[in-house]
């Protein structure tokens, strides 16, 4: 028995809806990728060439959601299927990508390098609480060029389980995809029976960058799940209100699945998101509060409605180490996580407003799971 959580009430999903499709169609969506505009307009979207803004009306959108997956699993190495992405089933994975690490010695935050990240792949492999792996920190030592393939790399090697990831440039995905075909039995096997899925975000306020409207091309031309995240921080990148960042965030997942499904109609994608209040004291992003987890718990109840598989990050905490905050943070957001049904749950492990991640905060927050 799942108790089911739903923060907003029934008429205030098709109202946030409307609002965004008002967003897509004026003031539109900023599309920094030529490729991903000419698209647009071929399915009848009015692009602004010089602005590099695309005018999305609410029939085109619906007409993406229509062809978007309800629905689609994530395999193991072995090729068994693992995850599924749907319904109101729930699965977690560590978060990503930290940039240092907490060293358990002597509880500073240090640079991130391969050692870390084999410790903590090493570990998440143990705990059945995680269905996923990620790549979970930055390897500093790696230089940038190959720096989304070795993370990968790294996970390839030593784990079994299915694989939360993403890449920092439009290169980086086509050559990770490269990456797990190789591993596997080739790109039609891969579509097949997709390993990993990979996050793309798009810059609140309601900007497709270059490299991000590339990547959901390159995703939904493989067939390999893409999961949408979506960073509206109320009272900074987005309204101040937590449903003025909801209907931020329905506008930028509903044009990235536009983007998507244009691209290759039929390919997984993901409504999800890493979304966050605004601190304006310091000049934070407070992943643990419990407005985060409502503005969560609030996006994946209309992704739900659209009859869409969802993602979020919670389970995570701003605290510095593995301490009583770290605990109610990570604990509580993750039930919130789990009672609104989210499909996949990202950021366990994870400190420091998501900079840093912990091998032993992997192992507390399991125990929470």
């Amino acid at each position: 028995m799942q108790p089911r959580l739903e923060l907003l009430a029934p008429d205030l999903v098709p109202r946030i809806l409307d609002e965004a499709f008002q967003l897509l169609q004026e003031p539109g969506v900023k599309v920094e990728s030529a490729a991903a505009r000419a698209l647009l307009a071929e399915a009848g979207a009015a692009v602004d060439e010089e602005r590099q803004v695309g005018l999305l009306s609410e029939t085109l959108v619906r007409q993406a959601l229509e062809t978007a997956p309800r629905s689609f699993t994530l395999h193991s190495r072995d090729g068994a299927p693992a995850v599924v992405y749907g319904g109101d089933a729930v699965h977690f994975d560590p978060g990503s990508a930290g940039v240092h690490v907490l060293d358990p010695e002597t509880l500073e935050h240090r640079t991130a390098r391969t050692p870390d990240l084999l410790r903590l792949v090493q570990v998440a492999e143990q705990l059945p609480q995680y269905d996923a792996q990620s790549t979970a920190v930055v390897c500093d030592e790696a230089p940038r060029t190959v720096g989304d393939i070795y993370r990968l790399y790294l996970v390839l090697l030593h784990s079994e389980k299915p694989i939360v990831t993403g890449a920092f440039s439009a290169h980086g995905a086509r050559d990770m995809i490269d990456m797990l075909a190789l591993a596997g039995d080739g790109h039609e096997a891969l579509r097949a029976r997709p390993r990993a899925i990979f996050d793309v975000c798009p810059s609140p306020p309601l900007i497709w960058s270059e490299f991000a409207a590339e990547n959901l091309l390159d995703l939904a031309r493989a067939g390999v799940p893409a999961q949408i995240v979506s960073m509206p921080l109320a009272g900074a990148a987005a309204p101040v209100t937590l449903l003025g960042s909801i209907v931020q965030h329905a506008a930028e997942c509903l044009s990235g699945i536009t983007i998507h499904q244009l691209a290759g109609p039929g390919a997984p994608i993901v409504w999800g998101g890493a979304p966050a209040i605004f601190d304006m004291r310091h000049g934070t992003t407070p992943m643990g509060a419990m407005e985060t987890a409502m503005l969560d718990a609030s996006y994946a109840q209309v992704g739900k409605v659209l009859g869409l598989p969802t993602h979020g990050y919670l389970g995570a905490s701003d605290a510095k180490v593995v301490d009583a905050q770290a605990g109610l943070e990570s604990g509580l957001t993750a039930l919130v996580g789990a009672l609104a049904g989210i499909n996949m749950i990202s950021g366990a492990g994870m400190l420091d407003f998501l900079a840093c991640q912990s091998a032993e905060k992997l192992v507390v927050d399991a125990e929470a799971i």
